[in-house]
């Protein structure tokens, strides 16, 4: 995913680390064959009967082990090879998929969708009754062209990390709306501390106060990026005229930590955790940070309301890992099987418990992979969510910069930013 390449770097070093010692850290990692150890009765629905089956998984991040066990449990004709390949996924994948290697189910990233789509690389699964268990926007994020070949499954919300002995000084409550998000800001900086702090080092670590809007847009019109990136609409619509705008008053009314622009993200969250400033956005990759043994204060997390007035607070997730079945599988049946089972409920918490990350299965996330998940999650399941589009390539080097020259007020007017934007969009017109 175009814009979350340096971020996914720092994501993938922290999973990798996962990896491996769950699996022992090979580029292209063999996990082999996790069969259940609770011998299942072969009787069950005839399948002793059944030719054995083995189902190839491809992924860069560790899966459940448990999760799995308990598939080739209920299906003992059935067992999963799990491949995870720590580095370089998308050029071996690429080169599986041009040999038409024996392959079954794969991981895949939103941007690599609708090219694999069009080369008859993937299995369609539209109106698979399953689906309906996921959220919606994790079955849009595997939809082209209005046929589905697959679902995000782990996600990330974008969030406020939060201090709340400071909240509770100042007697404070979450804020829903932008407005109150305003005056809980003004308080706080009132009281002498900074509301905020994000660092300009790491571009990609600036975006996500502008970047929450994506939510409010695909909730409009859940085509809202494909349009932008097809050129039917442009970022000088009148639409996008307040993209930038979040961002540009939190600057302009100083609510920033006072020097802080020129910290890297990494520097940013020991100064947070040093409780120099109230609210730190970001995404809940970041969860492992704040252990109960390296803060000074009890840190909370909640979404990032750009909503003004009656509109809705939507809920802004990154989640790039669709699981999609082959179209050349030799077991589709089976593949179904496997993406139908993983798609209950009580796996779904047994996979998320296990991976310690929230999933896109409804009523799907355990309440307790992290000391911050329950709060986190109840506020996700209680409002609209929406999954990050996928951005063309040329946005990215555009967009940080621009945040960049925002926090150091060096920007020029709204219209001239979103110009900007445009002329980047159009040099990946097709």
């Amino acid at each position: 995913m175009t814009r979350f390449k340096t971020m996914k770097a720092l994501l993938v070093l922290t999973l990798v680390a996962l990896a491996v010692t769950a699996c022992g850290g090979n580029n292209a990692k063999d996990s082999g064959n996790v069969k259940g150890s609770a011998g299942a009765s072969a009787s069950a629905s005839g399948q002793s009967e059944k030719e054995s089956v083995t189902l190839k998984l491809s992924t860069w991040n560790p899966v459940s082990k448990q999760a799995i066990e308990k598939f080739e449990q209920a299906y003992p004709y059935i067992t999963i090879e799990h491949d995870q390949i720590a580095d370089q996924y998308r050029e071996i994948i690429r080169t599986r998929i041009v040999s038409k290697a024996d392959m079954d189910i794969v991981w895949m990233f939103p941007n690599q969708m609708r090219e694999y789509v069009g080369q008859d690389v993937l299995m369609d699964l539209t109106n698979e009754p399953w689906l309906s268990n996921y959220l919606d926007s994790a079955v849009q994020l595997g939809t082209v062209d209005g046929k589905t070949y697959g679902m995000s499954y782990n996600y990330y919300a974008v969030v406020f990390f939060y201090n709340k002995d400071i909240f509770k000084k100042l007697n404070l409550n979450v804020p829903t709306t932008w407005e109150q998000l305003l005056e809980v800001s003004a308080k706080i900086k009132e009281s002498g501390t900074a509301p905020f702090i994000t660092g300009g080092k790491d571009a990609w670590a600036t975006q996500f106060l502008s970047s929450s809007n994506y939510g409010y847009y695909q909730n409009k019109d859940p085509q809202t990026f494909d349009k932008l990136a097809s050129g039917e609409k442009k970022w000088t619509d009148p639409e996008f005229a307040n993209f930038f705008d979040p961002i540009i008053e939190l600057t302009n009314k100083d609510y920033f930590l006072e020097n802080s622009v020129g910290l890297g993200n990494d520097q940013v969250v020991q100064v947070f955790k040093e409780g120099k400033a109230a609210m730190y956005p970001m995404g809940t990759w970041s969860l492992d940070s704040f252990t109960a043994d390296s803060q000074k204060f009890e840190v909370g997390a909640f979404s990032i309301p750009l909503n003004k007035g009656s509109e809705p607070h939507v809920v802004n997730l990154v989640s790039d890992n669709i699981f999609t079945g082959i179209s050349w599988s030799k077991h589709p049946e089976e593949v179904k099987l496997f993406l139908s089972f993983i798609s209950d409920p009580e796996i779904a918490k047994i996979w998320s418990e296990e991976t310690k990350a929230a999933v896109t299965v409804k009523g799907g996330t355990s309440p307790s992979y992290h000391p911050i998940s329950a709060e986190l999650t109840q506020t996700i399941d209680s409002n609209i969510t929406s999954i990050f589009p996928s951005l063309t390539p040329s946005i990215e080097p555009t967009y940080f910069p621009i945040l960049q020259k925002i926090l150091l007020k060096k920007n020029g007017s709204p219209s001239e930013l979103l110009s900007e934007m445009q002329k980047a969009q159009e040099k990946d017109y097709k």
